[in-house]
This record gives structure tokens, sequence and C-alpha cells, in this order.
């Protein structure tokens, strides 16, 4: 493995992870620290519970990846915010893909799991190229030009 990726996954997996994974606990527990109660985030889970699964461990994964293309695109000379885009956009679509095929394999949340799939994928997507993506591409860039010095 070359140093430029593990300069790109380093920083991809030690800011990315902690605050994608927070970020789904907090969606996941929004609803009782926002009522107080727990049966809106016993509902979700219950219905969603499995398809949340596989978005947390595809995170991880995707995360790899992303990895992958910020070096690529770093390397070829792209803008911050287009590498920020195609970063965030790369694991959106892997986690937004997964929790879709996940949820519908639960038949009668087919309507919800299709406008809740294809609005977090454009929400997020945008949300994580002007946020987070754009921090984890701006260290990753970082830290490649030390090492090309």
């Amino acid at each position: 493995m070359d140093r430029e990726l593990k300069i790109s996954l380093l920083n991809s997996y030690l800011i990315g992870l902690p605050l994608g994974l927070g970020m789904i606990a907090a969606t996941i527990f929004f609803p009782s620290m926002f009522s107080g109660e727990g049966i809106l985030t016993f509902i979700m889970l219950v219905s969603f519970g499995k398809a949340i699964a596989g978005l947390a461990i595809s995170f991880v994964l995707s995360l790899w990846l992303g990895a992958i293309i910020a070096k690529n695109s770093i390397h070829k000379g792209d803008k911050l915010l287009l590498t920020s885009f195609k970063y965030s956009s790369s694991i959106n679509i892997v986690i937004w893909t997964v929790f879709g095929i996940i949820a519908l394999l639960n038949p009668e949340n087919e309507w919800k799991t299709g406008l809740i799939t294809i609005t977090a994928f454009i929400l997020f997507t945008l949300i994580t190229t002007f946020s987070i993506g754009l921090l984890i591409i701006y260290r990753i860039r970082i830290g490649i030009k030390k090492y090309s010095s």
C-alpha cells in the first residue's frame, strides 16, 4: 500500500468513522431525545433495524472506497470541492443503496423505503460535501502534500 493511500485512509477513518457512526446513532435516538419517550425509536428500529445495521456496516467499508477516490482525485489535481463531492457521493451511494436493498426486503415499506433512500442520498451527499467531506479532503490533501515535499 502506498503512503498516499495510507494518509487518505487514516484521515477518512479517524475523522469520518466517529462522526458518521455518531450521526447514525443520533438519528436513531433523536426521536426519544426529542420527545422523552422511546416509542418512536422503537418503531424506527422495528421498521428499519436491519437496514440501519446494513447501512452502518457498509459505511465502515465505504470509507475505504472514499479514501481511494479521494487520493486519486487529489493526485489528478481536482479542486477541493469536486474531490469532496466525489468522496461524499461515493460513500453515500454505497450506504444508501445497501439501506434501500435491505429495507425493500420488508414489503410493507416499499414506497417509504424508496422515498427515504433517495431523499437521504441527495440530502446527505450535499451536507457532507460541504462539511465533513470537505474537512477530510482538506486533511488528506495537506498530508499528501507534506509527504510529496
